[in-house]
């Protein structure tokens, strides 16, 4: 008889020293692994002995998205026992919930049918609500991520006055600060720190006690702000799935979700060697992950370009589908017809395809960062803007 591999996590529920017991026949063909005693050891043992099955009490205070889908990634069945019944389990992504009154023999029967043994324990069958993140709608809003290389060549400034331009033509535009390394859009809109992408990742970390609109912020040309990390330093504390869930809510409310990230996409930064490691450009790779557009903004000048165009051949390399959908927009372009020539040339020639945009420099973004103010507001015939409103278009 093939084994069924399982670890437990109770926390001390009343269910779980009669469940092992019942478990622990060796005619069962049930082999329990650990009885872990929390967070850190129950996702220890599983991603290193990679269980058919974990079965967690529903009421740990630390079962959540994240726990959840880093599990079920690595071919881990979650199965939450339930004795309390308050808890949105369907929308943590728990596979099957159970109850605590279920038998031993109940449970066996399950995970037979989990191990894809195709046996039927003793004849037995037994209803289990299913709650697979299958079952759950796609999202529909594009999300339009505004990149680039380092050296500040723009990315936030093309992201806020893009997404006021998308509200200003009537669409329902969410701007989102997903810069890990210098998120800055609060403070140049002149927006409070919080709520932000803190309190949303916590609401979604814990199935959506509060909607995702309770951590949005509202200018008054009507554009919804998700600001961004009040530190830096709390990046940590944004983890994969819980930031997939923020996005794909964000998608969700909104017609048009705009993007600003980081510039580095690498993905080696692996600071913890027993659990899931933490990413610091995640909250980068995972936006450019869900774009259904990316604006690669570059400054202008020939050094600004080459960095440009190494990042997105490491874009290339990292987030190939990102790579297909984005197009450059060159920043801060010189007046000179030639050099503007230049720029194109040697874009086409490494990219494959020419900028679809040249946003000239415009002094009138000193007013608009120390009056936070957008560029409308202060300079409304500006040429910067005419050709980003047409840059608008041709992504739309």
């Amino acid at each position: 008889m093939t084994n069924i591999r399982i670890v437990t996590c109770a926390g001390g529920a009343s269910w779980e020293a009669p469940l092992v017991r019942g478990l622990q026949q060796r005619e069962l063909g049930i082999e329990l692994l650990r009885r872990c005693v929390d967070h850190g050891e129950l996702l220890g043992v599983s991603l290193r002995d990679r269980p058919t099955a974990a079965l967690i009490a529903a009421e740990l205070p630390w079962l959540d998205r994240d726990l959840v889908g880093e599990l079920q990634e690595n071919g881990v069945t979650v199965l939450a026992i339930d004795s309390l019944g308050n808890r949105p389990l369907d929308r943590l992504g728990v596979s099957h919930v159970l109850d605590a009154s279920q038998t031993a023999e109940e449970i066996i029967q399950l995970l037979y049918r989990i191990g894809g043994t195709g046996d039927d324990h003793k004849g037995l069958r037994v209803q289990v609500e299913s709650n697979g993140r299958s079952q759950e709608p796609r999202p529909c809003g594009r999300a339009i991520v505004v990149w680039g290389g380092s050296g500040a060549p723009g990315r936030t400034t093309v992201a806020i006055e893009l997404a006021l331009e998308s509200a200003r033509l009537g669409a329902r535009v969410l701007l989102v600060d997903a810069d890990p390394w210098s998120p800055s859009i609060a403070q140049t809109l002149g927006l409070a720190e919080t709520p932000s992408v803190m309190q949303a990742t916590k609401l979604a970390a814990d199935g959506w006690p509060k909607a995702l609109s309770t951590c949005l912020q509202t200018r008054q040309e009507g554009l919804e702000v998700l600001t961004g990390l009040g530190h830096p330093d709390l990046w940590p504390e944004v983890r994969a799935h819980t930031w997939r869930a923020v996005l794909d809510a964000a998608r969700d409310v909104a017609d048009v979700v705009v993007i600003d990230v980081g510039a580095s996409v690498e993905e080696d930064e692996e600071l913890a060697f027993d659990r899931a490691p933490y990413r610091r450009n995640l909250m980068t790779l995972g936006a450019l992950e869900i774009a259904t557009d990316v604006l690669l903004v570059s400054g202008s000048d020939p050094v600004a370009l080459r960095r440009s165009i190494i990042a997105f051949q490491l874009l290339q390399q990292v987030r190939p589908r990102a790579s297909e959908h984005a197009s450059f927009l060159l920043n801060r372009a010189p007046r000179s017809h030639r050099r503007l020539q230049e720029c194109s040339h040697a874009v086409a020639d490494w990219i494959g395809a020419p900028p679809i945009g040249f946003l000239p420099v415009e002094a009138a973004f000193e007013r608009c960062v120390w009056e936070a103010r957008s560029l409308r507001a202060v300079a409304p015939r500006s040429p910067w803007l005419r050709e980003l409103r047409r840059v608008a278009e041709v992504i739309s």
